[in-house]
């Protein structure tokens, strides 16, 4: 308890508080310039650390990381173009909000539940910390490659419309991950002579081109038109209903947030998808989802900000980052003499737990920076398509560059967004793409090394406590969205006959 207060203490003094709220303004313009993202904050903004107080140097990071995941739902919302991969699912929801003339109220649950979602994962980090990182060192080898195989069932349920096309498409971007090294033997497969494709498509350049440039072109069609009549998003006053209905649903998401931030390499744009999923199968109103659903926004939002503190579980406890940032973090811990680790919370107790309430505070001022950012926002809704289409490409090639500082991910950017185009002329999903970019390197690199564990007896993975109920989830998330898809066309069937 001590600690607690000596960490309060140290996050109320005045030079603490403007770092976490600058570092929350720079962070979320970075999360939702497209191209740009949590990770590149985090990482640019480390060298400036170096002349600041360890405790001031982690809260800095900490903004950033927050802000920069927060701040992606902002353009995903407006214009339906995810500033980051983890917000792709708001932009389902929140164009179609913004077409209804909701802007406003999609942009208050964005905002809210990305507080709940971080606040949340704030306090699990400060409660849960030595009980949640003994679960995550049982994830092993055979665990990682149900939780993505689990992940890959959510095409199942955003394919349900055109099941067939879904799975399609899926397939083959699992294919796609296929090129460059082999995750395990390291030997190039793929590549055609160019060196370039040696580390496999980079998915930061593809999420883009999907995400950002059919939005676009669907622009260019009228381009003398605006996204709005007034720059005005509508009153952004939330009802009692979406609170209370979402309640459950926030809950459920922020858990599954945590969880996925523990296991390494999962991230935040993996639990976007997982809880978005989750909710739809839990939904009473399942149809309104990709028609502008307040669930669907509470679920993914609350969902990718949990995983912020959840990244950080494993990092302060076992030294082991649960996500990109997260490394970053532990980088930048290490050059400030705070080496993560059990007698972290001992050695350096002062600076860990200012960190973790410095956390818990930086989550609830992202609600008032969110809506300033919002409010601003709105402004890009008057603004002529041409120009906007225009800004987008220009910010899309630069954040595209700006990754590896390659111009052949440029093209592969530009590559994929004319196919995204050409997908959605014909309603061919594209989610399924950024899930199957996301998880099929991971998904391979396990099942190789689960199969040089068992020396190909896979059915010994089953002696594993862990990864068996993994297993059972993901039969389970495969199987039930089907059922469920079967049992509609067949009262649809009977309708129709009594009709």
């Amino acid at each position: 308890m001590e600690n607690i207060m000596i960490g309060f203490a140290n996050v109320f003094q005045l030079s603490n508080l403007l770092v976490c709220i600058g570092g929350l303004f720079i962070g979320v313009l970075f999360g939702a310039l497209p191209g740009f993202s949590a990770t590149m904050a985090v990482a640019i903004f480390v060298p400036f650390t170096y002349v600041m107080e360890p405790g001031a140097a982690l809260l800095l990071l900490s903004a950033l990381y927050c802000g920069g995941v927060f701040g992606g739902s902002i353009p995903a919302v407006l214009v339906g173009i995810p500033g980051t991969p983890a917000s792709a699912p708001t932009a389902l929801e929140g164009k179609a909000l913004v077409r209804k003339g909701e802007a406003g109220r999609a942009l208050n649950l964005v905002t809210l539940a990305s507080c709940f979602g971080g606040f949340v994962s704030s306090v699990a980090l400060l409660v849960c910390a030595p009980l949640l990182a003994k679960i995550a060192k049982m994830v092993g080898q055979p665990e990682q490659m149900f939780v993505a195989i689990f992940g890959l069932s959510v095409v199942v349920m955003l394919s349900q419309d055109n099941l067939f096309k879904g799975l399609m498409v899926a397939v083959v971007s699992l294919l796609l991950a296929t090129f460059g090294q082999d995750p395990v033997e390291g030997f190039p497969r793929f590549t055609y002579g160019l060196s370039q494709l040696t580390g496999g498509f980079s998915v930061v350049p593809v999420l883009i081109g999907l995400f950002s440039l059919p939005e676009v072109f669907k622009m260019l069609e009228d381009p003398l038109g605006k996204m709005a009549e007034s720059g005005k998003v509508g009153s952004m006053k939330l009802k009692i209903e979406d609170i209370t209905h979402n309640m459950f649903n926030a809950i459920r998401s922020t858990v599954l947030g945590v969880l996925i931030g523990i296991v390494p390499a999962a991230g935040p744009d993996i639990a976007a998808f997982l809880s978005y999923n989750e909710a739809k199968k839990a939904s009473k109103h399942p149809e309104q989802f990709g028609n502008g659903s307040a669930e669907g926004i509470v679920a993914a939002e609350a969902a990718n900000n949990g995983v912020t503190g959840g990244s950080l579980i494993p990092l302060l406890t076992l030294g082991i980052p649960g996500s990109a940032p997260a490394a970053i973090f532990l980088g930048a811990m290490i050059i400030h003499g705070v080496r993560p680790g059990p007698t972290l919370f001992t050695q350096h107790a002062d600076t860990v737990y200012t960190m973790i309430i410095g956390f818990a505070l930086i989550n609830l001022l992202m609600y008032i920076v969110g809506m300033i950012y919002c409010k601003c926002g709105s402004l890009i809704l008057v603004i002529p398509k041409s120009i906007l289409a225009t800004v987008i490409v220009v910010l899309a090639v630069v954040g595209t560059f700006a990754t590896n500082k390659n111009m052949f991910d440029v093209y592969v950017m530009l590559g994929a967004g004319i196919i995204g185009y050409i997908m959605l002329r014909n309603d061919f999903p594209i989610s399924p793409v950024a899930l199957a970019l996301l998880l099929g390197t991971n998904m391979e690199k396990s099942l190789s090394l689960t199969r040089t564990m068992y020396e190909g007896q896979f059915y010994m993975v089953f002696t594993r406590p862990l990864a068996a109920a993994l297993a059972i989830f993901t039969v389970f998330s495969f199987v039930f969205p089907l059922v469920k898809i079967a049992k509609e066309k067949k009262k649809k069937k009977a309708e129709e006959g009594q009709a």
